[in-house]
């Protein structure tokens, strides 16, 4: 009787604080690595989302300075760049003429002659900054045609355009000596992002060293367009 008795014994209170005590630990780190995996998988969203908004901000740069052009009959056709300082970060305002398609269903004229500026302006959180497109369509013309302007990136530490005119790098052109309807044989183009990583790309000006020969409507002399 005695040892039926005491094989039909339930777990004592000690039994049951310990077991819910360790239960409790266990819970605690799954929950520990369950939050771990969502911040790791929202930063590494936000990564994401900054590689690609720069990465599309200089193809873009770079797609339209490869049709850029510039006519020595005409002065408001120049590149000019200049290099300023946005809440102590390097921050370039870049303007220049360059040949581009219509783009379809745009509604826009059939203009192949674009004026594109890029410049940044002060981010909502007021320490970074943003990166911004504005083009004018029929930039010869008197018109009412509005600008277009669109944001490029955001949350940037830096925008930094230099220029290389034969013998060196320059960060402001024209340069000193040099007419203010030269091209530059190439530019570099740096974004900085917010964690301070710089990403740069130098993109060549095909039409450098032809302002001579390239008219107001973008045609060469002699030549077929």
């Amino acid at each position: 009787m005695m040892r039926t008795a005491r094989s039909r014994r339930g777990f004592t209170l000690v039994e049951i604080l310990l077991s819910l005590a360790i239960l409790s630990v266990v819970l605690l780190l799954l929950l520990s690595a369950f939050t771990g995996a969502a911040r790791s998988r929202e930063s590494l969203t936000a990564r994401s989302r900054e590689f690609r908004q720069i990465r599309i901000a200089l193809d873009r740069i770079g797609t339209d300075l490869q049709g850029a052009f510039s006519s020595s009959v005409r002065e408001d056709s120049s590149l000019t760049c200049k290099e300023d300082q946005l809440s102590g970060s390097p921050a370039a305002t870049f303007v220049f003429t360059a040949f581009q398609l219509p783009e379809p269903g745009s509604g826009r004229p059939p203009a192949n002659v674009v004026k594109i500026k890029y410049f940044p302006r002060v981010g909502a959180d007021g320490t970074t900054m943003e990166l911004h497109r504005e083009q004018s369509d029929l930039p010869f013309l008197e018109n009412r045609i509005p600008l277009r302007e669109a944001r490029m990136a955001l949350g940037l530490k830096g925008f930094r355009v230099e220029l290389y005119d034969g013998a060196g790098w320059v960060k402001e052109w024209p340069p000193p000596g040099k007419a203010k309807t030269a091209l530059p044989k190439k530019a570099a183009v740096t974004l900085v992002d917010s964690r301070g990583d710089t990403f740069r790309r130098e993109i060549l000006l095909p039409l450098s060293g032809q302002e001579a020969v390239l008219t107001y409507s973008g045609r060469r002399g002699g030549s077929s367009p």
